[in-house]
């Protein structure tokens, strides 16, 4: 996504072509989802049996996102004022999380800083609300497979539905429905970590295959908005995106030992949604310096990790490191070593 924004507006670059930049595509979404789907089901399914289970899930997704989420919308609301003379508008939209359901008032807000990569969160957040109370349902991972599959398909479905010129895919092809289906692709991945199936080899070996089509499909012009981008070229991408995060997640593979990493593993950890919040702003800043490309890369990534890694220090950490979540069997160890009676 980082790429996607730094190189956009150069027409004649190769890295444009090989990561995606034609109107309508770019790899970040995809790739955020999928990941987002593995991460979240992999800590969902973890807590299925766990006191105030849901309660405590979203206690953690807020701590998590909230402060740097607001944060930077005050930060953009403050410097709009200062610079305009008047606040933004439409924030309302980015405060209730709905960016990706109203983008026409998104697209049109007067904030200084970028808010246009935001509609990601929305999507995430709410994929957050409903996920647990559905996976929690069923017991087998048998059924959750079922279950994914079917999420899947409905996305798929979506997204053909919304090939209608009178409804347009630019426009509501933000919507969870309509990209659900990487998420629920990323459950998958959880999945298979507990319980591994034909899916794991499948993804194994097309991974390369499929990278390489996508690529292909995106130097002539792959459009997430065409229909054949909609209904099969997204499909690939985030397919080719699963196969990449499985290829991860395998012990031998030189994706392992790349993304495996302990620079990169704690920056994913620590910095990456930091990264993902600024970056926007700062690209602005940079690509207009009067600087060769090369050194407007490298300041932007300095700058970004940097600004990134301080907001983790300095400001997400008290948050993240709050205790909440504390189960009755806790309390109950805690009382029982003073010696007072617990009340059922």
């Amino acid at each position: 996504m980082i790429l996607h924004h730094l190189t956009s507006g150069e027409p004649t670059s190769i890295l444009r072509h090989l990561i995606g930049l034609q109107r309508g595509n770019g790899l970040g979404p995809p790739l955020f989802f999928v990941l987002s789907g593995a991460l979240l089901t992999t800590v969902i399914i973890d807590a299925r049996s766990t006191e105030n289970r849901y309660s405590n899930f979203v206690l953690r997704r807020i701590l998590r996102i909230f402060p740097l989420y607001f944060g930077y919308l005050a930060i953009a609301w403050i410097a709009t004022r200062i610079v305009t003379g008047a606040p933004p508008t439409n924030f309302w939209v980015f405060a209730l999380f709905a960016q990706n359901i109203f983008p026409d008032a998104a697209n049109h807000t007067t904030s200084v800083l970028h808010t246009y990569h935001l509609w990601t969160i929305s999507v995430q957040d709410q994929f957050y609300l409903l996920w647990p109370l559905l996976v929690w349902q069923f017991n087998s991972n048998r059924a959750l497979r079922w279950l994914c599959w079917a999420g899947i398909a409905l996305s798929v479905l979506s997204r053909a539905i919304i090939l209608n010129p009178a409804i347009t895919t630019a426009r509501y092809g933000r919507l969870l429905p309509a990209v659900a289906g990487c998420m629920c692709l990323g459950a998958l991945i959880a999945l298979e970590r507990r319980d591994r199936t034909i899916l794991t080899p499948i993804l194994l070996r097309a991974y390369l295959p499929l990278s390489l089509l996508c690529a292909v499909w995106m130097w002539f012009g792959l459009d997430f908005n065409s229909v054949s981008g909609s209904l099969i070229g997204y499909q690939l991408v985030a397919f080719a995106c699963a196969g990449m995060i499985m290829s991860a997640l395998q012990p031998t593979s030189w994706t392992f030992r790349i993304l495996g990493s302990k620079l990169i593993s704690t920056g994913g950890k620590k910095f990456a949604f930091g990264m993902y919040m600024f970056h926007p702003t700062l690209v602005h800043i940079f690509v207009h310096l009067p600087l060769p490309k090369a050194l407007q890369i490298v300041l932007f990534l300095i700058s970004t990790i940097a600004i990134a890694g301080l907001s983790y220090r300095y400001y997400e950490s008290p948050f993240l490191h709050m205790q909440i979540g504390r189960t009755r069997t806790a309390r109950n160890e805690a009382v029982a070593a003073v010696g007072e009676p617990v009340a059922s």
